[in-house]
């Protein structure tokens, strides 16, 4: 069942690396249609921008206006970034049954922190 359970998840790793890097390629190619940047529009302040793009992304100020909504959302975006050291474990376990991440995998609480960010992101 094991060997099943690796052949189908790199399966299907193969196609999705795929798809993501045609997408990937998409995006850039679209992103070569348009013109540069005037000087000075959007380099001016390189510390301001970076501290506004984490003040929004962070406290997701647009979005919870919405309320419920708003936190909702928050929470899976917050799930979106705690996604990859978790699918790291899940690929860890499919070798070996018992593998979890070095350092983090063992720490309670980062694992309460996954549980409860995976619970949130499922009701938002």
């Amino acid at each position: 069942m094991q060997l099943a359970a690796i052949i189908v998840t790199l399966s299907l790793t193969a196609v999705g690396l795929a798809l993501i890097t045609r997408a990937v390629v998409q995006i850039v190619r679209f992103m070569k249609l348009g013109g540069p940047v005037p000087a000075g529009l959007r380099t001016d302040d390189p510390k301001a921008r970076t501290a506004t793009l984490a003040r929004e992304f962070l406290g997701h100020t647009r979005m919870n206006k919405w309320g419920v909504i708003g936190v909702a959302h928050w929470f899976v975006a917050i799930g979106f970034l705690t996604l990859p050291p978790t699918i790291i474990n899940a690929y860890g376990q499919l070798f070996q049954a018992d593998w979890t991440l070095p350092v983090l995998g063992g720490w309670l609480p980062y694992e309460l922190y996954i549980e409860f960010i995976g619970l949130m992101t499922t009701l938002g």
